[in-house]
């Protein structure tokens, strides 16, 4: 039984490394002089642009004490867990609160193309897709318990009218626009 050496699984994680930015040309490689989490912000960038035409993304990175993180924001459009799959290739590992503990993942994809101690996506969503989830699930549903869906106004003053509440927030959350 061969067990690799820490140095031969680095060698082997940067020869894959080499051949994601072969297989991937379209993206930015990450370099000695820009850090990781600024060509990783670029990189979702353009993975987004491409995999959600049309659809206008606000993605910023930045550098603080204890670290570095990546934002993806846009309104209405993909949903969270579509955007997620893309952008967290990016992470470099992952908190875990129970022990308080980041722990660091690196992969041949983040020695190709960056990582950000943190990334995440924010999604908005516009009144007129408010209105259009409320206004399908007031077709759906009429009133739930006597008491009628809410309204966008309602929705964006944070008024809780349970069970309308959690039902427009996981629909608004599962609904691509």
């Amino acid at each position: 039984m061969h067990i690799e050496t820490y140095e031969e699984k680095q060698v082997v994680r940067q020869t894959e490394a080499q051949k994601l930015r072969a297989k991937f040309p379209h993206l930015y490689p990450t370099s000695a002089s820009i850090g990781g989490y600024v060509i990783a912000a670029k990189n979702c960038r353009v993975e987004l642009k491409r995999a959600f035409p049309g659809v206008k993304f606000s993605v910023r990175s930045e550098s603080y004490a204890g670290g570095n993180s990546i934002w993806a924001c846009w309104t209405d459009g993909p949903t969270s867990k579509d955007v997620d799959a893309i952008i967290q290739k990016y992470s470099g590992g992952s908190f875990d609160g129970m022990d308080d503990l980041y722990t660091y993942a690196a992969t041949a994809w983040t020695d190709a193309f960056g990582d950000a101690k943190y990334v995440f996506a924010n999604r908005h969503y516009s009144d007129e897709f408010v209105a259009s989830v409320i206004e399908a699930l007031r077709s759906q549903y009429g009133t739930i318990d006597g008491v009628l869906a809410l309204t966008v106004h309602d929705y964006n003053q944070g008024f809780v009218r349970d069970p309308w509440q959690r039902i427009l927030n996981t629909t608004l959350y599962d609904t691509k626009s």
